[in-house]
């Protein structure tokens, strides 16, 4: 048996409704659930632009969202379960403390995004950017993260579990006291990655990556 082969990670997707209903007030509908105090389900969000818009403490579920700029809008402590974003731009939005469950992104910006202290867990994130995005004090568990840029981002403190990488972009991001035991880092740009010795322990590199990160406890490798 290989000690050093990395378990297989199963990650859940959204499971969304054949039949969504069409958002036409996206305004209405948040006022709506606020008043009421129920989820906002089964919706399809389409060509839509609200920006600094506050969606903060709403339940999301059974969405997709398609096609939509929703940048600079506060989505703190936010409840997604079983949602898609697909080509939609969140790029500076607020997203601390949120929960995400059984969500995808895909070819979507979240540019400087902020998941300071959110739970994300069974995400599929595709062809997006999260550079200069905060996942400071985060819980990421069973995460497909592919084709994906987090170039300069922060992901410190953080707990790490069933992480699957493929093709993502790290340059210059900072996995400050973020142990990275069980990644596979071999099919991703490490250039300036800032990381402490110890956290790099138990992760799988290649050997072109291995040199890199020598020079991080001041090795030369000819």
């Amino acid at each position: 048996m290989n000690k050093n082969k990395l378990k297989p990670i199963k990650i859940t997707t959204p499971d969304l409704s054949a039949h969504l209903e069409p958002v036409a007030d996206l305004a209405a509908l948040l006022a709506w659930a606020r008043e009421e105090e129920l989820d906002i389900e089964g919706r399809h969000f389409k060509d839509l632009t609200f920006n600094e818009a506050d969606f903060s403490h709403l339940s999301f579920r059974e969405s997709l969202f398609e096609n939509c700029d929703f940048s600079d809008c506060d989505f703190e402590k936010v409840d997604c379960r079983d949602l898609r974003f697909q080509s939609c731009s969140l790029s500076n939005s607020n997203f601390s403390e949120g929960y995400f469950n059984r969500c995808e992104f895909f070819a979507s910006k979240l540019v400087g995004a902020d998941f300071h202290q959110a739970q994300l867990e069974n995400v599929l994130t595709t062809d997006c950017s999260f550079q200069y995005a905060s996942f400071s004090k985060s819980k990421l568990k069973a995460l497909a993260i592919s084709q994906s840029d987090f170039s300069e981002a922060t992901i410190s403190e953080c707990k790490l579990t069933q992480i699957k990488l493929d093709d993502v972009n790290f340059s210059q991001t900072s996995f400050f006291k973020t142990p990275l035991k069980g990644l596979d880092l071999t099919s991703c740009q490490l250039d300036g990655l800032i990381v402490s010795i110890d956290a790099l322990s138990g992760a799988l590199v290649s050997t072109y990556q291995a040199a890199e990160l020598a020079k991080l406890m001041g090795l030369i490798v000819r």
